[in-house]
């Protein structure tokens, strides 16, 4: 004997199943990654040539993230992920709240690193892309984008020594949320100008990565005026006693408060 309850849940899908909407939000069978059910339809994952090869014979193949729209069933590419001669992985695709209280989605993708670069790399190339929501599906919010970043970790030049000289990080889902609610993020994301105090001796860097190293450091105590962060760097100021400023990058991990 069927119970009133077990009825009308077995009507609501046969409405759900006959109706033009559920067919609109079906996905392919293929799809490199699960969707993301988001607010009108899904986040939606397939092999896409990479931009270079669109168009040829026998293109390379990486990946694109599209918004199938469940009210009209079209989908509609919203960008290809990194593609570093291999489509990589994506590794997490979420939703979450950033500093003006909107909820942004979030992808974090991999690659493995196939090329000699003369740097000894201890994990795969990762990236983290962040988009707004809009009435047509999503656009890339290129500046929350470029604060997270992309790199990998890099493992000193000795075989012998196990302790990287950069870790990448934002490789996991709580990383990025965990810094979405921490003060080093509000004050950026506020256009905030932070004083920091440099925690140990450090080099400068002239660009956002190992191979920018200089001559030049920063001592424990001295502060530092930060400008900007991504991937875990720190753009900033520094002025000396006799008022020269110094500008450079520096490991957010090297300053107290990052």
């Amino acid at each position: 004997m069927i119970t009133f309850q077990s009825f009308m849940r077995l009507l609501a899908s046969l409405i759900l199943l006959g109706s033009p909407y559920a067919f609109a939000c079906t996905e392919p069978n293929d799809a490199p990654y699960p969707s993301l059910a988001v607010d009108g339809g899904k986040v939606v994952f397939s092999s896409i040539a990479v931009l270079e090869d669109e168009g040829k014979e026998d293109p390379e193949m990486g990946l694109g993230v599209s918004f199938l729209d469940c009210s009209t069933g079209i989908t509609k590419l919203i960008a290809r992920l990194p593609f570093l001669a291999d489509p990589g992985e994506v590794r997490d695709v979420f939703t979450a709240n950033v500093a003006n209280g909107d909820n942004e989605l979030f992808i974090i993708h991999s690659a493995p690193i196939r090329a000699y670069t003369g740097v000894n790399y201890g994990s795969d190339y990762f990236s983290v892309m962040a988009f707004h929501k809009n009435e047509g599906g999503f656009t890339i919010d290129k500046k929350l984008t470029d604060y997270f970043g992309s790199g990998a970790d890099v493992m000193p030049p000795n075989d012998n020594e196990s302790t990287p000289i950069y870790t990448y990080p934002f490789k996991t889902r709580h990383s990025v949320t965990s810094q979405l609610s921490s003060k080093n993020y509000l004050n950026w994301a506020n256009d905030e100008l932070l004083e920091l105090t440099v925690n140990q001796k450090t080099y400068i860097y002239s660009f956002q990565a190992i191979a920018g190293i200089t001559r030049m450091y920063l001592i424990k105590g001295d502060k530092i005026t930060q400008k900007t962060i991504s991937a875990g760097w720190i753009q900033f100021l520094y002025t000396t006693a006799n008022k020269k400023e110094i500008h450079g990058w520096i490991p957010c991990k090297n300053a107290d408060g990052c």
